[in-house]
């Protein structure tokens, strides 16, 4: 027998799901049984008397052996609570389960395969880390007013204002009611060791938005780690490195692939780095849904959009790393792997039920037009400000990665060989290769592996076809 969650007195209608697939109650739902060992995510939205939902909370478990995990509802606070088991609570459970599991909803299982693809880095740890002191992922920031009374807002001073003329906007500000985000619920953000001990405020590692430099760093330098930020990435993995567990290894049997050596080869923090990723995703299923990619834009714009801010947080960081790809080819290797099943396994399973070729789903259409392509707009005030976000960083980082060439200063300072880095390089641009062709075949952005390599040549520009008098003419600077 598997894990059994038991959730009590969940009223009828209430949306509710776990891991990639979710579904309306029935009023006699009574839980879910069959859940698979491992992490799994329980989300849920509560609905009025008309079937609308309100916020949706999520939580984490991790499921170490079979058992019982027994919840009751709230109605008051729209929430679970947990419920603590005896022995003889225990033992009554499984006297009477086939009753019980007459009430239980099964796990889908063939969302299983791609959950754990999707989620194979996550650790406890990492749970612990990412989640906020509630213990809750919640679709928006909870906030708590100050306690009054109508005789205490009857006399407080309301100035008067004039719709017109130059009012300051903050006398405006103070006639809006104060207000505090709830203890526990906040989205925090840690860097380095000043917030070791706040270390359960935070939810996300900070990704420092300028690129990060060396003490007393040169004037000369400072474009160079503008460009390459591989030393901002090592800044983060090193504040990264309080919360990693050595003794923990990635779930090699996520990895199909014969050449998962990465999966024991990467550092604690490059392996957190990763889990992050997949946890800024996973907890706001943002990214991760069955059957399509992502989920429509109507669904991301009404709910929590932390994780898909952090994602792509860290995505632009490892992308813009040059030096980190020599020093690092492991990581990058699991980079790509964490890559390849989030933007593919959920998508290939829904297109592998599909009676013709040439069948896309509505939904992964309509997210690619907003975030993988030139968006074209009915609205003709509506403008593209920036490239689509996909395909540019997707187009970074396939580059830097199909150009890297190993050096002796990314080789083994041990052995002092350049061949130690040569081999996991040589594996890491052949991974590159073959998730170009994907990318090409998925999504048709013309991110092909000769022409990408031919973008990182020096171009040789000859000094007669230079502009002198114009006004892109080269300025020489004095440092």
């Amino acid at each position: 027998m598997n894990c059994c969650l038991i959730l009590r007195d969940v009223p009828e209608n209430t949306e509710l799901g776990i891991d990639m697939k979710f579904w309306r109650t029935g009023k006699n739902f009574r839980g879910i049984k069959e859940i698979p060992l491992g992490f799994h995510y329980i989300y849920f939205s509560a609905v009025n008397a008309d079937c609308k939902s309100g916020q949706r909370t999520g939580f984490g478990i991790w499921v170490t052996q079979p058992g019982f995990v027994v919840k009751q509802w709230i109605p008051e606070e729209e929430d679970f609570i947990d419920v603590q088991l005896n022995a003889s609570d225990v033992e009554r459970y499984m006297e009477n389960f086939e009753e019980i599991s007459l009430y239980l909803g099964p796990y889908p299982s063939e969302c299983h395969r791609d959950w754990v693809s999707l989620t194979s880095l996550i650790t406890p740890c990492t749970i612990d880390r990412l989640l906020p002191l509630c213990g809750r992922v919640q679709s928006c920031t909870q906030f708590l007013s100050e306690a009054s009374c109508s005789q205490q807002r009857l006399n407080a001073v309301r100035p008067t204002h004039k719709l017109e003329g130059n009012t300051a906007s903050g006398d405006l500000e103070d006639l809006l009611p104060k207000l505090d985000v709830v203890p526990g619920t906040e989205v925090s953000y840690c860097f380095g060791v000043y917030l070791l001990d706040l270390s359960i405020y935070v939810r996300f590692t900070l990704i420092p938005k300028i690129p990060l430099l060396p003490p007393n760093c040169p004037p000369a330098d400072v474009t160079a780690y503008s460009m390459d930020r591989s030393y901002t990435l090592n800044a983060v993995l090193l504040s990264l490195s309080a919360h990693g567990n050595p003794e923990w290894s990635p779930n090699r049997n996520a990895f199909t692939d014969t050449s998962s050596e990465w999966a024991v080869a990467i550092s604690p923090s490059e392996t957190e780095l990763l889990a992050e990723l997949q946890g800024s995703s996973a907890f706001n299923l943002l990214i991760i849904h069955y059957g399509i990619v992502f989920h429509e834009f109507s669904y991301l714009s009404d709910h929590v959009m932390d994780g898909w801010n952090q994602w792509r947080r860290i995505l632009q960081l490892v992308a813009n790393c040059e030096q980190a790809v020599c020093t690092r080819p492991h990581f990058y290797m699991g980079l790509i792997t964490v890559l390849y099943h989030q933007l593919f396994s959920a998508s290939q399973s829904r297109r592998a039920q599909s009676d013709t070729v040439d069948t896309v789903d509505t939904s992964t259409a309509e997210l690619v037009d907003l975030f993988f392509s030139e968006i074209t707009s009915s609205d003709p005030n509506s403008h593209l400000t920036e490239p689509a976000f996909l395909p540019s960083v997707m187009r970074t980082l396939l580059r830097n990665v199909l150009s890297a060439r190993a050096s002796s200063d990314a080789s083994d300072e041990s052995s002092g060989s350049i061949r130690t880095r040569t081999v996991p390089l040589e594996a890491l641009q052949k991974r590159a290769e073959g998730f170009c062709h994907s990318l090409e075949q998925r999504f048709h952005w013309g991110l092909k592996p000769d022409a990408l390599k031919k973008e990182s040549e020096p171009t040789e520009l000859l000094v007669d076809d230079i502009d002198w008098d114009g006004d892109e003419a080269p300025t020489i600077v004095k440092l």
